[in-house]
């Protein structure tokens, strides 16, 4: 349940890194698609452990409520389309840089 062997730069900077989150050396810019990670990565038994408002939904819906026209009482609607989302950060990031 906890870090036994704690190192709080190391371990906040590994986990940034890990979710793609960080700002490191890579020359490309990583944003994770939470949808096709979820589709590829897991059978939905993730989500099903801890999401339960998801729970009884089949596939492919339980991936995607919102994109299958399901609404779900107690889930709530996406805040933004991801790839709305990726353009407007890679547009902030290319801005911070000068490009």
């Amino acid at each position: 349940d906890t870090l036994v062997d704690a190192d709080y730069a190391q371990n906040g900077t590994n986990w940034q890194w890990v979710a793609g989150t960080g700002v490191d050396s890579n020359m490309f810019v990583r944003i994770m698609a939470p949808l096709s990670q979820s589709e590829k990565f897991d059978a939905a038994a993730y989500i099903r452990t801890y999401v339960p408002e998801l729970a009884g939904l089949d596939e492919p819906y339980i991936h995607d409520p919102a994109g299958h026209g399901c609404r779900v009482e107690g889930y709530p609607e996406p805040l933004i389309a991801h790839r709305e989302g990726r353009e407007r950060a890679l547009a902030a990031y290319k801005a911070m840089k000068g490009e």
